[in-house]
């Protein structure tokens, strides 16, 4: 949070400095912000994604250990993976 703060109050300063704003600064500052909002939620996305890819292989895991004891039950060991 430091570090954001720190660059947040230089880019103050040297936005206060540097004269009247463009339209083409406005431009550049609305699609720098359209772009941090995209990306926090591509990273939002590749959570999601990742706990339905962890859940996914632990079910995967539960199966394989009944069919495991299944087999082995009925006398036919399955090999090993």
């Amino acid at each position: 949070m430091r570090t954001s703060s720190r660059i947040l109050v230089v880019a103050f300063i040297l936005g206060a400095c540097s004269g009247p704003v463009t339209s083409g600064d406005t431009t550049l500052a609305e699609t720098l912000i359209e772009m941090g909002d995209a990306l926090s939620a591509v990273r939002e996305e590749t959570a999601t994604l990742q706990a339905q890819v962890d859940s996914l292989r632990q079910q995967m895991a539960r199966q394989d250990t009944v069919l495991r004891r299944l087999a082995s039950m009925a006398g036919m060991p399955l090999p090993g993976p």
